[in-house]
């Protein structure tokens, strides 16, 4: 960091600020209704020089995107680095899930429009960025799925990447449905939604654990 010039600091600091601005537009107006004009006069820059740093709304909302799984992996790191078995760090990340969706509710929405938004064919580094980080999420399931395949706390007979994108899209859709119910989930299903969500989670998990041997002892 100290090696580097004093422009590309200034450089880095006004990227920062309008990725800072361009996210709190996001969470104000949802990705649809939000404007280059108002996110310009968060940002407290012209339109202009917005230009000089993205190329459009969609290269800013890939950089704010970014941000926020980034904050997701820190999640799933920590859990990572525990001496827990595979199944049971599995069972954790998928909880670490819940749990940025507790901390973070305005940064899981956002992160909802992904795979609506295009790139229109214009290269962007955020695209690509946003791309690198959601492939390594599902590595840290996929290692973590063979992981316990060794330590034989995960079935044996799973394929490991197939069982890494089925958990990682079935715990984005719970949680994506869930954020949609909102707060009217306990009238209309009569149901307490933590105690739900926990059941869930854990009937996800479950579907890891190894299938008994018809002769094993009962």
């Amino acid at each position: 960091m100290h090696n580097i010039s004093r422009r590309e600091r200034e450089r880095q600091t006004r990227e920062a600020d309008i990725i800072i601005a361009a996210e709190k537009i996001f969470y104000q107006k949802g990705y649809d209704d939000a404007s280059m004009d108002e996110i310009a006069k968060e940002a407290e820059f012209t339109k202009k020089t917005l230009y000089q740093y993205f190329m459009n709304k969609e290269d800013l909302y890939f950089a704010v995107a970014c941000k926020g799984y980034q904050k997701l992996l820190e999640y799933f790191q920590l859990v990572n680095q525990s001496k827990n078995s595979g199944f049971e760090k599995i069972r954790l990340l998928v909880f670490a899930y819940y749990q940025f969706y507790e901390d973070f509710p305005n940064t899981f929405r956002l992160l909802k429009y992904c795979p609506c938004i295009k790139t229109n064919g214009e290269e962007s580094s955020y695209y690509k960025n946003l791309e690198d980080l959601k492939s390594f999420m599902v590595q840290i399931f996929v290692e973590t799925i063979e992981e316990g395949k060794s330590d034989r706390s995960i079935r044996n007979d799973l394929d490991a990447k197939l069982g890494a994108y089925s958990i990682v899209y079935f715990a984005i859709g719970f949680f994506y449905r869930l954020s949609e119910v909102g707060h009217a989930f306990k009238s209309d299903h009569e149901l307490n939604q933590e105690e739900f969500i926990h059941f869930a989670l854990e009937l996800l998990s479950n579907i890891l654990t190894p299938i008994p041997l018809k002769n094993d002892k009962q």
